[in-house]
């Protein structure tokens, strides 16, 4: 299966908004490309002749990174994952996701959070004055 496909395939499993549409198109150029150059480098002038095969090994590593940026921006990359999934970290999420988790089954099970720790003590009072008049 080809860079391509898998990236296809992947695509179909992730949310993304319309504006993504040339950042999604970017990721599939790029895919194609690391495809035509993984397959160069089985061909026998790659084989033969170290130059090119250099030449090629460097074109896969400047085109890989660009793809990875790309998908970075989209969230799919393992490290862009935790921002825009949730999940604590039993899931292989952000660690203070699942600390959020938490504090919002606290809050639904009728608990106070932490015991002498005020929540609203960083709320800017012109704010509270504002939603007052809702």
């Amino acid at each position: 299966m080809t860079i391509s496909s898998k990236l296809r395939l992947a695509l179909q499993e992730t949310p993304r908004l319309p504006r993504d549409a040339a950042t999604v198109e970017l990721a599939l150029t790029y895919a194609r490309q690391l495809d035509r150059l993984i397959k160069r480098l089985g061909e026998e002038e790659a084989i033969d002749s170290p130059v090119h095969h250099k030449r090629v090994i460097t074109e896969v590593d400047i085109i890989g990174r660009r793809l990875e940026a790309t998908l970075d921006r989209l969230g799919m990359s393992p490290g862009a994952r935790p921002a825009v999934r949730g999940g604590g970290q039993e899931a292989g999420g952000d660690p203070a996701s699942g600390q959020l988790d938490q504090l919002r089954a606290d809050a639904a099970a009728g608990g106070g959070g932490a015991a002498g720790l005020d929540y609203t003590e960083a709320v800017d009072p012109a704010v509270t004055a504002a939603d007052a008049g809702d």
